[in-house]
């Protein structure tokens, strides 16, 4: 996940979004939460020196210094002082995102801000501004989605730090989160979302299996249990894909009413689950069960695509480089400046 601040000095960036006539309140909410998570971060250098933390959390932060090493020497990813801090959440996620969708098309709603350029989802520190923003789209009629934010980037401007709810996570679920977003602190292409997010996810599970086996074996029970997992994953992320192409195509019937469109979207999606429920038996060790209680909702189903889009494209080029993830990250850092980095990425894999 992209965060919402940028600049390396605060107080610098919030004038200078002042004076170009931004959204003053926003951006100073903005402003007071990342100086929050700045001011109130801890060393983790300190801390380990210190008699402060219990043993586990002493072992979970030694762990995490071994994957910064790993994603810098083995992944090419540009750590710097990423994950070299740490922040107490108080039990409470980070932050929310907001994301939006007209019901009757996949055209999702995107917000522009300085240096980044636009993105599909706008975040929030005060997750009663997140609900406001969130309900002033849905009285517009829009389909929207609201949800907690674990960890965040930004952007290789300031030392994003390791999140008290991080040290709770399993080790697989932590060195892919880490990977995600030293993706992003390494390889970011303005207007771009899906490109960054779907990449990020890309690397990060398939860094964290690299870093899994180097650690336990690949003939290892975990290593075993995690590739079952994935192989359960794409099933279900074909499945979906099927999913949204079936309502891709009756959006695009233009000659159709929004009201016939939005009767009909129903009954495709409530085919779509009973679909699942007939898939459900070749799911070898994941549930993917959530599916079934979910309304249609154009803007939660593309933002499971903006994460899990064309990831045979990364695929294809890790594996036609060797599996090497660093060739992956060199490659699609050589295509930063593209206007269309897929197709980019595509090129490079014809050559």
């Amino acid at each position: 996940m992209i965060s919402f601040i940028w600049g390396r000095h605060l107080v610098v960036t919030g004038l200078f979004l002042f004076l170009c006539g931004c959204d003053a309140d926003y951006y100073l909410h903005l402003l007071q939460g990342q100086a929050k998570v700045v001011l109130d971060s801890q060393s983790i250098e300190g801390l380990l020196s210190s008699s402060l933390i219990d043993d586990k959390t002493r072992r979970k932060l030694t762990f995490i210094d071994s994957i910064r090493t790993f994603a810098q020497d083995n992944l090419g990813l540009d750590v710097d002082s990423n994950y070299t801090c740490f922040f107490d959440t108080e039990g409470q996620p980070i932050s929310w995102n907001v994301s939006a969708c007209p019901p009757h098309h996949f055209t999702p709603y995107k917000w522009t801000f300085p240096i980044v350029g636009s993105l599909p989802y706008k975040g929030y520190f005060d997750k009663s501004k997140a609900k406001g923003e969130r309900d002033g789209l849905q009285a517009k009629g829009y389909d929207t989605i609201m949800r907690p934010v674990s960890a965040y980037s930004t952007l290789g401007f300031l030392s994003d730090p390791v999140l008290s709810p991080m040290l709770e996570y399993s080790e697989e679920r932590l060195v892919d989160l880490m990977l995600h977003e030293l993706t992003h602190a390494t390889i970011y292409i303005a207007d771009h979302a899906d490109f960054n997010e779907s990449l990020a996810t890309f690397i990060g599970k398939e860094g964290a299996l690299a870093f899994i086996a180097s650690r336990h074996g690949i003939h290892s029970p975990i290593l075993a249990r995690i590739r079952q997992e994935r192989i359960d994953t794409a099933r279900f992320r074909t499945f979906l894909i099927s999913v949204t192409a079936s309502l891709d195509s009756l959006y695009k019937q233009q000659d159709l009413p929004k009201d016939e469109i939005l009767e009909r979207r129903e009954h495709v999606f409530r085919e779509a689950q009973d679909r699942y429920r007939s898939l459900r038996s070749q799911f070898i060790v994941t549930n993917f069960d959530y599916f079934l209680k979910w309304e249609i909702n154009n803007a939660q189903l593309m933002s499971y695509r903006r994460y899990n889009r064309d990831l045979e494209l990364f695929s294809s080029v890790y594996e036609s480089n060797g599996q090497r993830l660093d060739q992956l990250v060199s490659l699609c850092k050589s295509c930063s400046d593209s206007a269309n980095p897929w197709q980019c990425l595509r090129d490079k894999i014809a050559k």
